[in-house]
């Protein structure tokens, strides 16, 4: 099957060659591991500079949908997008929608119950001894008096990347990835009424069901953190109801270190 571009506008050249590019990565008319034509004949195909090819492809390759090497059998190949590389760039991109799309606290909160009630369950039943290693991790770090609060804020970031990783669901890890990128904004509302020693105790409830392989009881203890989680943040608002409070309105006083950072997998 082959390519037939449509005609590209000046305006925004490199990004429409990018984007039909990508189309035909999609559609399969360039698979993972085919070799894209040289620079002339794209230049020639889409009828615009090889400047404008060069600048198409280099997006491409930010995007690490091509790699591009050297030598008598070298060439631009499309390549398959890493699980992570792709849940960095929608996370990202969702999370910025969250920003600007004037979601409410009441929205996140919804949606994190119902993904993260599945993931715990995933994780008591797919968790390997790494997955749990890194739970546990988390939760002891967490322990430790001298964290200052956003050390504190970070270790439970952990915990539940941790959680949503052991899941094996990429899904699922896609959408909690997503919503982790916001608590730290939503956190905020809680600092002012939250006490560690009965997150610390929960966590360690859901850490034991996830290592007794327990999904029922993984269940169950997430359900009670979430719902302590409820029970100070109502408090924490005092007349404000959650469904009223948007993201955007919300200033970020407690930055723990990057998410997506923490998602990196060990090798």
């Amino acid at each position: 099957m082959g390519f037939t571009p449509r005609p590209i506008d000046v305006r925004g050249a490199p990004e429409q060659v990018a984007d039909q590019l990508r189309a035909a990565m999609a559609d399969g008319t360039y698979p993972p591991g085919h070799k894209l034509p040289a620079e002339h004949e794209l230049a020639q195909l889409f009828g615009v500079s090889r400047g404008t090819i060069r600048e198409g492809l280099r997006l491409l390759a930010a995007a690490r949908l091509v790699e591009s090497t050297r030598g008598a059998s070298g060439g631009t190949f499309v390549v398959l997008p890493e699980t992570d590389a792709m849940a960095e760039q929608m996370g990202e991109a969702i999370a910025l929608w969250f920003l600007a799309g004037n979601v409410s606290l009441a929205e996140i909160d919804q949606a994190r119950s119902v993904v993260e009630r599945a993931c715990v369950r995933l994780a008591a039943v797919n968790r390997n001894e790494t997955d749990l290693s890194a739970i546990r991790t988390a939760v002891e770090e967490s322990q430790n008096e001298s964290l200052d609060l956003d050390e504190w804020l970070a270790t439970d970031l952990d915990f539940h990347i941790a959680i949503s990783r052991a899941a094996k669901n990429a899904i699922l890890e896609l959408a909690m990835t997503a919503i982790h990128m916001v608590r730290p904004r939503t956190n905020t509302q809680l600092i002012s009424a939250l006490e560690r020693e009965p997150v610390l105790q929960q966590h360690w409830h859901i850490y034991e069901a996830i290592r007794d392989r327990d999904p029922d009881e993984a269940e169950k203890a997430f359900a009670k953190h979430f719902g302590h989680l409820s029970d100070v943040q109502r408090k924490a608002l005092d007349d404000r109801s959650a469904a009223d409070v948007t993201l955007d309105e919300i200033v970020e006083d407690h930055p723990p270190r990057a998410v997506l950072d923490r998602r990196k997998r060990p090798n």
